[in-house]
């Protein structure tokens, strides 16, 4: 080949390439811009450290620059200078005035109700005594009048001032009188007592606000013309108020007295604060003082020693370092040709790092790689783990082990495979550690655990074994987090620290990983481990029904699935998908079941009576009305597709031998294509092996005395058929993979050793 033809090979090669794979090359290139965005600058990056690293080399500064406070000392710094901002009240006397007014109407309308029962006494006793004197009629109408009065004036009394209900006899004790109530004034000193303990306590200030919720040590009371300023604990919150209230009140009124029982809970309805709070002007001040606080401690010269190599990180280099890395960014932001180059080199060292995974899925797993919208869903997992890591690490600054980095893992890992599952660990924990600045730590506890976490879910068998994959996780992350922290000398409080954050992650991983599942295979059609699992169920409404109306196909896919279980087992291929899809490849029988020989009871065969074209029609429709009942109810495409690929093109050679019969042997009279299935031909492992049971279990039924030797010969002969007959040309099955299918007669793996257990010998037991 010439040099011309050589380069024109090869732009053919890659223009056929970018032709083919567009969509995922779009999607991944998307993928790089937009993980771009999260990461910080390169230069900063060189002076991100954690604390106690050891320094790779001295590092001085390269300008002068302000040392930050850390974040939490800016915050603390914050919280006191808000602390010394005097809350500010503003003392009501109008709410004084009102409530002493209350008062007085309040002690009125007791002498009215006062005034009214000894009334009503007076004209009832009058009624009684004059009740046959000629004045009896002048004293009824005088009584209903006073009682009529008493229930309008009492029931008024009682829906102004509702609090009395609570202690009625002591009330009614004190309304009922024995002498003219205008006459005693024993109510009018009551008053006085209660108006006077509620000046005393409005006198001392009574705060609206409870005093915990003043953060200030001191306040300032908005009163007259001069404000003051004193401490918070010099006037009452409500509940001090009635505290001392109650003492002044025992002092005052005697036991003896009937108002001695009543007299506090008015004053606690009518004793309010009177000390407002200004929340308004408060947050104003507190708002500017804070304005006021140096984001600061101190300087860096420039050429000055931050850190000399190989020392230990201490709390204030790493603070320094962090405050260089901060002004990089920002005297950076000015310069655009900078950030050009700056950019470039981010976007290219983040597509070498991305380029693993997906060239790892072209090379290893081309049939996932061809599908574009498997490289979209790849894609969103990596690109949200990378935000949540942007989010946990550089903008909210949390420790870097609270990043989801296990729960991309398992989700791939159940939705595809381990491999994929591990790979993508591996990427997402390099970038992540690349985000923070070569953090080591983090991708050496990152890949342990989350290979623990991919080791065991990589066969997923049971929903608990999510759950068993938490403990798991959260002792892989025991053993990182003390294996770190001892090597690098960390304190035993750092060290739990990260412990107790790796296992709140370890924790909610599978819980998340479940829901995410369920939303993917919804979303993206994806089916998994856990719902073949479900198909699996006898009490599925289809395989209910299988069993019901095709009780012989339905024992046949049982039996069929045992084997191509055990042959998927023995080349590495999905088990538990060829189970699946063996007991659901026969389902389109249950239309005409009576038509197929498993199903037949009877000595009567209904072919018997049809021509052998009809007879073939009805058993290949089979094929169609299978995928129709798939459709209804709603079986996944990846176990639909081996009802129509478990027959291929093969003929429904019994019929197609009945109708050479009947031509004599002359193929030319006979259409050829009304006896074959209508395929596709099987495009997977899964397919083509149980295309191979299929046939195989059928077969060997037929055979009379069965042994193991023609067992293996029925097997031979079936394989030998299928490889003639071109129906496994489009299966990636191989020579060596069909050998290890048929498995050894003293073998422990392949079809051979389940033939052998189902047709083994029997001794033959006397009639008795």
């Amino acid at each position: 080949m010439t040099k011309n033809n050589l380069h024109k090979y090869f732009f053919i090669q890659k223009f056929s390439f970018l032709n083919r794979y567009w969509k995922q090359i779009g999607i991944i290139f998307f993928l790089v811009i937009l993980i771009s965005f999260l990461f910080p600058r390169g230069e900063a990056l060189q002076y991100s450290y954690k604390l106690n690293d050891i320094t790779r080399e001295p590092i001085i500064a390269p300008f002068t620059f302000p040392i930050l406070k850390s974040k939490n000392q800016y915050e603390n710094d914050k919280k006191i200078e808000k602390k010394s901002v005097p809350f500010i009240f503003n003392r009501d006397k109008n709410i004084v005035n009102n409530q002493l007014s209350n008062i007085d109407k309040f002690f009125i309308s007791i002498n009215n109700l006062r005034s009214a029962i000894w009334r009503f006494k007076q004209s009832k006793q009058l009624y009684y005594e004059r009740k046959y004197h000629l004045t009896a009629e002048k004293a009824k109408n005088e009584f209903i009048a006073d009682s009529a009065s008493l229930s309008m004036i009492s029931n008024d009394f009682k829906n102004k001032y509702q609090f009395i209900t609570q202690k009625d006899s002591s009330w009614n004790k004190y309304f009922t009188i024995e002498n003219d109530p205008r006459k005693t004034k024993d109510w009018i000193s009551h008053k006085n007592i209660v108006s006077q303990i509620c000046k005393n306590r409005w006198s001392e200030g009574i705060y609206d606000i409870s005093i915990d919720s003043i953060i200030s040590n001191k306040v300032k009371i908005n009163q007259g013309q001069v404000p003051i300023i004193t401490e918070k604990y010099d006037f009452n919150s409500l509940e001090i108020a009635w505290i001392k209230a109650k003492e002044e009140y025992i002092n005052k009124i005697n036991s003896e007295d009937t108002f001695s029982d009543i007299g506090y809970d008015i004053i606690v309805e009518f004793m309010i604060p009177n000390l407002l709070f200004d929340r308004a002007t408060t947050l104003s001040n507190q708002r500017q003082n804070i304005k006021q606080v140096p984001r600061s401690k101190g300087v860096v010269l420039e050429r000055e020693l931050i850190v000399d190599a190989n020392i230990r990180i201490t709390e204030d280099v790493l603070q320094k370092l962090n405050s260089l890395s901060n002004e990089i960014d920002n005297q950076n932001s000015g310069r655009p040709l900078n950030n050009i180059w700056n950019y470039l080199g981010r976007i290219i060292l983040l597509s070498i790092v991305i380029s693993l995974f997906f060239t790892f899925l072209y090379m290893y797993r081309i049939d996932v790689f061809v599908d574009w919208k498997m490289i979209l869903l790849m894609s969103i997992i990596i690109l949200f783990q990378m935000f949540l890591a942007y989010l946990i690490i550089i903008y909210f600054q949390f420790s870097e082990y609270l990043v989801p980095v296990t729960v991309g893992a398992l989700t791939l890992t159940i939705l595809f495979d381990a491999r994929i599952g591990f790979m993508s660990t591996v990427v997402v924990s390099i970038l992540v550690g690349l985000m923070m600045g070569q953090n080591i730590d983090f991708v050496i506890s990152s890949l342990f655990i989350s290979t623990v976490g991919v080791y065991n879910i990589r066969k997923l068998r049971k929903r608990s074994q999510l759950f068993a994959t938490m403990f798991a996780l959260i002792g892989a992350s025991i053993i990182v987090i003390i294996a770190i922290g001892l090597f690098k000398e960390q304190s035993w409080v750092k060290i739990f620290f990260d412990l107790q954050l790796l296992i709140l992650n370890s924790f909610l991983a599978p819980i998340l990983t479940y829901g995410i599942i369920g939303l993917t295979e919804m979303v993206f059609e994806i089916t998994t481990d856990l719902t073949l699992i479900e198909l699996l169920d006898y009490d599925r409404p289809l395989l209910k029904r299988a069993q019901r109306e095709t009780n012989g196909t339905f024992n046949h896919s049982i039996v069929v699935g045992n084997l191509a279980e055990a042959c998927a087992t023995a080349i590495g291929a999905h088990s538990l998908l060829c189970r699946v899809g063996a007991y659901y490849h026969d389902i389109g029988k249950m239309v005409k079941p009576d038509y197929f020989i498993e199903n037949q009871y009877i000595a009567d065969n209904k072919h018997d009576v049809i021509k052998p074209t009809m007879s073939a029609k009805i058993i290949r429709n089979h094929v169609n009305d299978g995928l129709k009942l798939a459709k209804e109810y709603g079986l996944p495409k990846i176990v639909s597709d081996f009802i129509p690929m478990h027959h291929g093109t093969t003929r429904v050679e019994y019929f197609y031998r009945q109708a050479l019969e009947e031509v004599q042997g002359d193929k030319t009279k006979i259409d050829e294509s009304q006896f074959r299935y209508p395929g596709p031909k099987p495009n997977t492992k899964e397919t083509g092996i149980l295309m191979i049971c299929e046939a195989i279990e059928a077969a060997v039924r037929s055979i009379k005395d069965p042994d193991i030797m023609k067992i293996e010969a029925m097997i031979d002969k079936i394989i030998k058929q299928r490889i003639d007959d071109n129906q496994l040309s489009e299966c990636p099955l191989t020579l060596d993979e069909l050998n290890k299918i048929k498995g050894t007669v003293d073998g422990n793996t392949g079809m051979l050793h389940v033939l052998r257990g189902i047709y083994h010998i029997r001794i033959e037991y006397p009639d008795d």
